[in-house]
């Protein structure tokens, strides 16, 4: 079997299958956002634990960085990514360019590719 590059990011042996799959998720789906919540859905024999430590095994790489987006009203992620919760504004629009206050909004981490 050949080894994932992210392999070298495996810090307990049964991570490795999660980490092949990251991969290939990140590689088909560009710079979006990684939501967990949405993996977690998609790969139901992943253990969330497993999915969770191997995510933060890459963050502590530096190969990805946490992120924060603002669920609507609506359930769906607002546009835009913030590094730090505070940064958000006070109001974001929604997908139908209705604006809602970000306050009542629930706040999602996400994870995205680390650009030096």
């Amino acid at each position: 079997m050949s080894q994932s590059s992210f392999d070298q990011y495996a810090n307990r042996p049964e991570y490795r299958a999660v980490l092949k799959r990251l991969e290939e998720w990140l590689g088909a789906h560009g710079r979006s956002s990684l939501d967990p919540r949405v993996l977690a859905r998609e790969w139901p024999d992943v253990k969330a634990e497993q999915l969770a430590s191997a995510i933060q095994s890459l963050v502590k790489a530096g190969v990805l960085e946490q992120v924060f987006r603002v669920l609507t009203p609506n359930g769906v992620l607002a546009d835009g990514e913030f590094p730090d919760p505070s940064e958000i504004p006070e109001k974001l629009p929604d997908r139908s360019n209705n604006y809602f206050e970000t306050a009542e909004a629930d706040i999602i981490p996400v994870f995205k590719r680390h650009v030096a």
